[in-house]
């Protein structure tokens, strides 16, 4: 995609580390927000790229944000393996997202749940396997016979709505959700749709009313700021960058090593098919 995240120079550019660290806070900050977390953005990155908690706050708000730091190298190494959406990497996802808040991290729901203001029951526990991966079929259907990228991501958010409707967990559907959503794009090389926390009102009357037209155009806005940030961090000069190193060192040496050794084939493999398209 002309104009869109290049995983390829992932490893060979200091402002292409940093944009991704920077998607990782963001994704972390505004999706917690959504959901009620009153940590700003700035205590958000303190948490995940220093290590540190900027002010005093609840055990819960902490690990809401901590568990941000699994998601990239999960999302890279997936990559690497070439692994679709499936029941397995969802429950991954979820099992990492939602470590230290709820005990069944990881596992579909076996209690029926309900969505607070909801026109729509979720799917019953015993029938969400089978939802999920009728789901999973519907979308790569979808992206294999996608045209264009604007076919690709209708598929995605259309998956992003029908996720939702399923609620498969009993806790951190619209995290998930919405990291889902992202490696779905990632995957088909599109901009990460990283819903802001400004416009929560306008994306939950999106998935309330199944309004895939307004949720494409609301997804064109933020692909194109997206894309516009992304490339602002690559305009960069070495001497206008946070340091004289890339943001990564900033990270813990041992998530710094996961991130690049989960990453490096990935964005080799990602890199030399599209070289091969062209």
């Amino acid at each position: 995609m002309d104009g869109g995240v290049n995983l390829g120079n992932f490893l060979k550019n200091n402002n292409e580390r940093d944009y991704w660290l920077d998607v990782c806070v963001r994704m972390a900050h505004h999706s917690t927000a959504i959901e009620g977390n009153t940590l700003s953005q700035d205590e958000t990155a303190s948490i995940l790229l220093d290590g540190y908690i900027a002010k005093a706050t609840s055990e819960r708000e902490f690990y809401e944000v901590k568990n941000y730091r699994q998601i990239l190298p999960k999302m890279f190494s997936s990559l690497q393996e070439k692994a679709k959406i499936d029941e397995k990497l969802i429950k991954d996802f979820h099992r990492l997202i939602m470590n230290n808040l709820i005990d069944n991290n990881g596992k579909f729901k076996t209690i029926e749940n309900l969505v607070v203001g909801a026109n729509f029951e979720p799917t019953k526990p015993y029938l969400v396997p089978v939802a999920i991966k009728d789901m999973c079929d519907n979308l790569y259907f979808r992206l294999d016979n996608a045209k264009n990228d604007d076919d690709k991501l209708k598929a995605i958010l259309q998956s992003h709505i029908k996720f939702e409707k399923i609620h498969p967990f009993s806790d951190g559907n619209g995290r998930t959700g919405r990291i889902i959503m992202i490696y779905g794009c990632l995957e088909n090389n599109l901009a990460p749709i990283i819903i802001p926390k400004e416009q929560k009102n306008r994306y939950i009357a999106i998935l309330r009313n199944n309004d895939i037209d307004g949720f494409m155009a609301f997804a064109k806005e933020i692909e194109k700021d997206e894309i516009s940030r992304r490339n602002k961090f690559l305009s960069q000069r070495p001497n206008e960058q946070d340091n004289s190193k890339s943001v990564l060192s900033r990270l813990g040496n041992a998530y710094a090593k996961k991130l690049e050794s989960g990453a490096i084939k990935a964005l080799n493999d990602t890199a030399n098919s599209k070289e091969k398209e062209r």
